[in-house]
Formats: structure tokens, sequence, C-alpha cells
């Protein structure tokens, strides 16, 4: 651990600095949550949540920093300030990364070259954007006059766990690019790093008022921002449960935009009559499905094989030796690819969902590697045979787990994807081009990978069909739209 790191983990728990409203560090006014650690399952420490209070005073100084000042105003001056924060974030890159691994088991190597420097691109593409930004102008006999993008005004953001920081920069980039204040709720599982970037971004000349950060567990400051009428738009990325309440919520209160990105159940095709090395094809496939120990809306959970009982015996023999070399450990040591899963919770979901299976069953494909008895540690797992009517065969499993399944056709395979609820993101590894125009007319997904696991770049919109979503898109220009109002200016002809 280095000074910094271990200075910036000390000031806020020793300072009870749970929340930072109008540029201030400060700390809760409601119960202590104690912040545990999936390594070892036991306390790093606690923070005392927001209070109802602090979320009407943290709605009140956004809508106040909103309606005063040049922010909603003064595009320029709005990318000026991302540029600067972009800067301070990518500086502070090893502090970040420290964060989420020492408190949600994310490897600590990939949040430095991943999940830091994505927060860094989103605020330099947003801040970027702003610049090619025009409306529309009209004429007619009746007059002139132009369509504008306005911001919505107070935007409440609720994040996961999974991914702290990188799903941070996902919804702040665009919503602040586009002139909005902000009220954002960490998970309580990973709070640290949220609270660090709103100091960093009071530092780099955010104005006081425009980020506001509450921790806080989701039965009381969650559903309290989505009842709460002054907050104008809600994003959330998380479970399909919790995003339908907040639907609830928006009818119940002040029918606040509610933009959602839910779960998934990704399948990972791969079509042997245009397969040509499985070694390399297994080892995407293992990335996908094993990284950040499966705990991603896209995790490669539903491995789909279609060929005959040759091929189908040398890939499923590569799938086996990519998952042996896939090192699970302490996230902060070199070569670690996979750590813990993030509370005792999801240990208990996912293992119960594995064992079920199996008593239904299913087998065990490959050698399961021993994992530490103490936290929340669950190796890497293959699966065939699992029951259709199983928590597995339903569920998302959110987890180290792939099922590998066997399928006679591509049609086969297409009605696995489209007959789920789920519509969020699938990869084929098809490397015949003219097939793949095929493949994407077929699937019904968000997102369509070909030829590696990939959720697209920053300049492609990411979100779900079907039960995956629910409004507005991540990235690309379209996350913009989420956070803006079209404003029509219409001057009479005299």
């Amino acid at each position: 651990m280095s000074e910094k790191s271990e200075l910036a983990v000390t000031r806020i728990l020793e300072g009870n600095l749970g929340v930072h409203m109008n540029g201030r560090s400060l700390p809760g006014e409601g119960p202590h949550i104690d912040l545990i650690s999936p390594m070892t399952g036991t306390a790093l420490g606690s923070l005392a949540e927001a209070s109802t209070a602090q979320l009407d005073a943290a709605v009140g100084h956004a809508r106040q920093a909103f309606a005063s000042g040049p922010w909603a105003r003064d595009a320029a001056y709005r990318a000026g300030v991302l540029r600067s924060l972009a800067e301070a974030v990518e500086a502070d890159a090893e502090v970040i990364a420290h964060l989420d691994a020492v408190e949600a088991g994310k490897v600590f190597a990939g949040s430095v070259s991943e999940d830091v420097p994505d927060v860094v691109v989103n605020l330099r593409f947003f801040a970027d954007l702003l610049a090619r930004e025009e409306g529309r102008f009209l004429q007619d006999d009746s007059g002139w006059g132009w369509v504008r993008k306005v911001p919505v005004g107070v935007v409440g953001v609720v994040l996961p766990w999974n991914f702290p920081i990188a799903m941070l920069g996902w919804k702040v980039a665009p919503a602040l690019a586009a002139g909005n204040a902000l009220v954002l709720k960490p998970s309580e599982d990973s709070v640290l790093s949220a609270l660090h970037f709103a100091q960093l971004a009071t530092e780099a000349g955010v104005p006081d008022g425009i980020i506001n950060v509450l921790t806080g567990t989701g039965p009381s400051i969650g559903q309290a921002m989505g009842l709460h009428s002054g907050i104008d738009v809600l994003t959330f990325t998380g479970s399909g449960p919790t995003g339908r309440s907040f639907l609830e919520s928006s009818a119940r209160s002040n029918l606040k935009k509610v933009s959602l990105e839910l779960g998934g159940r990704a399948g990972y095709i791969v079509d042997s009559e245009y397969a040509s090395d499985y070694a390399t094809i297994a080892a995407d496939i293992a990335g996908a499905a094993f990284g950040q120990s499966g705990q991603n809306c896209t995790a490669s959970s539903r491995t789909m094989f279609i060929g005959d009982d040759t091929e189908y015996a040398h890939f499923r023999e590569a799938l086996v030796a990519a998952t042996a070399s896939i090192t699970v450990g302490d996230p902060f040591a070199d070569g670690t690819d996979m750590g813990p899963v993030i509370n005792a919770k999801a240990h208990q979901r996912i293992t119960s969902w594995i064992d079920e299976a199996i008593e239904r069953g299913a087998s065990v494909v490959n050698d399961r590697v021993e994992v530490p008895s103490q936290g929340y540690w669950v190796p890497p797992t293959i699966l065939e045979g699992v029951p259709g009517e199983s928590e597995l065969g339903r569920g998302e499993i959110f987890g180290p787990l792939t099922q590998l399944l066997r399928m006679t056709s591509r049609e086969e395979a297409v009605s696995a994807i489209n007959d789920e609820p789920y519509g969020l993101a699938s990869t084929v590894w098809c490397e015949d081009l003219a097939t793949v125009k095929w493949w994407a007319d077929q699937i019904r997904v968000g997102t369509l990978a070909i030829n590696g696991y990939s959720e697209g770049t920053v300049a492609t919109p990411f979100g779900g069909m079907r039960e995956s979503g629910f409004w507005g898109r991540d990235n690309g220009p379209e996350a913009l739209e989420t956070y803006q109002e079209s404003m029509t200016v219409w001057i009479a002809q005299s």
C-alpha cells in the first residue's frame, strides 16, 4: 500500500466522512454501515450513512448550483472543468484502484490499466463532444426558430458495486457534460472510490453543489432518492427488482425519468464452421466468464458450441485448459486474474446455485482450484448439463461460472439468446464476415461482439433490450440524451 493510498483510506474512515456535499466532506447522520473486505470477511471500518435530511440538503444544494452560476449555461466552461477533472483522476489512478481493490476485491492491476482510464476517457470524450453539440434551425411562413438540448436539472445516480469507479465514470461524465447537478449514491459495498472522486472533483474546480455523494443503503437513501420530487432523472445500474421499484417510485412522486441498466445472461456462441483457433477462443471466453469473478452483467455465463462431436471435444478441452490458467488470489498480487466475490450473500447464492444444479444432474467439467477459506471466494467453474428448471438454468449467476451448452444449429443458438427475458449483450465467434451479417440480423441484444468479448467503446451506446434495460443508454452521444431535454424556441413572423 502506498502512503498516498493509505492516507486516502484513513482520511475517509477515521474522519467518518461518508458524505460529500456542497464541496465539503462530512459525516453522515444515520446509522453506521460496516465496510467488509471480501478478501477476509472482516470489517475495514465503518461509516455513518446519510440521513434523509442530508438527502434533502444535497438535492437543495444541487438545485441551487444548477440554477445559479455558469455550470448549466456555459458548455466551454464545463468542458474545461471536465478536462481538469480527467487529469486529476489520471494522476490518482493507483489510489483509486487501491480503494476499489481493498473494498470490493477488484484486481488492482486491472483497475489501474482499465477501470480508472475508462473514467478518464469518458470525461475527455464528453468534454470534446460539447464542442460539436448543435441545435436544429427551422423556418417556415409562420416564423423561425431552433430546437436546442438543455440539461434536465438534478440527476440522481445509484451505482452498482461491481465496477465502482468505472460505472461512476459512465454515469457522471455525460450527466455533467450535459450541464446537470448530481446526487450520487454508491453501493454500500463500495463507497470509498466515489467519495475520493468527489473530493478530487472539488479540487479540480467542479463548483460546489454540482457533485454530491451520499453513503447509504438501498432501502434508506436509494429508496428515498427514487421518491424525491427534487430529482428530475434517476439513473441506475443493478438488479431487475430494484429497477422496477424505481419505476414505481417515479409514478408515485414526480414522474422523473428513470434510466435502467439491469441484468443479463450473456451467451458466447462458437460457430465451429468458422472458428480456426480453439485455444484463442477459449482464452477469450475464460476472461469474459471469470474476469471480475464473473460479477459483470455481460459476463459469458453461457458458452454455446455449434459443431460435431469431435470438434466439441477439442473445444471442451481447450476451454478447460484456459480455465486452469486463471490465477485466483490476492487482488494486489502480480499475476492475479480473479479475486473474491463481493460479500457473504453473493457467496451463499452462487455456491447454492452450483450445488443445486449438480444435485439435479449437472456435472463439473474442470478441476476447481482450491480457494481461501476466509473471505468470499468461489473458484472458476464450468458446468455441463445444467437443468433448465434449476436456479442456474433460469437466473443470472453473477459469479465465476459458465455453462457449456452443445447447440445443433445456429438457429438453436439464436433462440437460446432471444428467448431469454434478458437482452443485454452476447458474443459470436465467426470468422466469415458474410455470415456475421446473418448473426447481427438474428440476435436481439444491445451489444453484439464479434470474434472477441467486448462491451464496445466510449463512443458506442451501451444498454439492453427486453428486461435488461429501460430507457436511456450509457456511453456514446446517446448517453448525453439521457440527461437532456429538447426545447423549442419559436419566433413568430411579424
